[in-house]
């Protein structure tokens, strides 16, 4: 479906500035922090974001536990369970046991496809789970199947999955990364998803990140340009029937709107990253954000530029940044 493509890089280099935030942030009883259980994963998504490292493949369940221990000593509360795909891991089930009894409240990002399995989203319920990130990029089989790496079995378990969570109680929201194969099917993934779960389910739509195994993706070769009039008629669709709307790495004026507003790259707005590798240190979010973003010059002057997210160097050194025009 998908071929190669050959695209113009961008000649001159942008002058660029970033955001400046502290390095270091303490943990108070509104921290949310990400946990994950290793990069392993029953998905092949050909634009998968994780490193690929062997190392932080697949944690071992002792060292998870002794994690879980460290984040309740530095007096977190709450975590965001994911991977790879956390629910594929043999340890699951000790870990989110262990996050109870420390008196942390956990959330989950997942491909959901686990969930499809009997009894499996009631028992995560069971074992408290609060909430549900959800990957499901197209609606259309197919097209799922390609951004996913899975086959026709494993797109209708990703849809039983939802059902599932959907069916338990548990809050979805349901994630979409742009690509050049979905980005036209936004309107009807958005009726899609409205008729059979209804307005209480809520969306979220990112821009393509290049960083991780699998930025060289041509699938997710786009530019803002290329997706601003169909996520703007998404966004307005979505206020038209009172639907919960979020974007992510997506500059205001990207979509011509200044009171647009994005969720951290996670999305349950997650303020610490653990290490994936040492277990043993907490890193703020928004300072990875902005080791990551970067504004042209002129961007200083918009209005949205405290809302903004910026866009990734890799980004403005390949395209310019011409196409970005602050808000007077």
């Amino acid at each position: 479906m998908l071929g190669k493509m050959t695209l113009p890089v961008h000649q001159s280099r942008p002058r660029l500035m970033r955001r400046r935030t502290p390095p270091t942030l303490p943990v108070t009883a509104r921290s949310i922090s990400l946990f994950r259980l290793g990069e392993a994963c029953n998905n092949h998504c050909p634009m998968c974001s994780n490193s690929g490292r062997p190392e932080a493949w697949l944690t071992p369940q002792d060292e998870l536990l002794k994690r879980v221990d460290w984040l309740a000593a530095q007096g977190m509360k709450r975590v965001v369970v994911t991977g790879g795909e956390p629910t594929s891991h043999p340890a699951f089930w000790s870990v989110v046991k262990r996050l109870g009894e420390r008196g942390l409240v956990w959330d989950i990002n997942s491909n959901g496809r686990t969930f499809a399995q009997i009894g499996f989203a009631d028992r995560a319920v069971d074992e408290g789970l609060q909430r549900a990130i959800i990957s499901l990029h197209s609606h259309i089989p197919e097209v799922s199947q390609e951004i996913s790496g899975v086959t026709a079995k494993g797109h209708g378990e990703i849809i039983a999955g939802i059902d599932a969570l959907v069916g338990a109680g548990v809050p979805v929201m349901l994630n979409l990364v742009l690509t050049t194969l979905n980005h036209r099917h936004l309107r009807d993934y958005l009726n899609w998803t409205v008729a059979r779960w209804g307005h209480e389910i809520e969306l979220k739509v990112c821009f393509p990140t290049t960083v991780g195994r699998g930025g060289g993706w041509p699938g997710i070769e786009l530019r803002y340009a290329d997706v601003q009039d169909e996520v703007r008629a998404f966004v307005e669709d979505c206020e038209a029937i009172n639907l919960t709307w979020h974007l992510e790495s997506f500059p205001p004026c990207a979509i011509d709107d200044p009171r647009a507003r994005n969720m951290s790259r996670s999305g349950f707005g997650e303020t610490h990253y653990l290490d994936d590798l040492t277990g043993d240190r907490l890193y703020p979010i928004a300072h990875i954000e902005a080791e990551l973003g970067c504004y042209a010059e002129t961007c200083r002057t918009c209005q949205a530029f405290g809302t903004c997210p910026g866009v990734s160097e890799a980004y403005a050194r390949r395209w310019g940044t011409e196409e970005f025009k602050p808000f007077r």
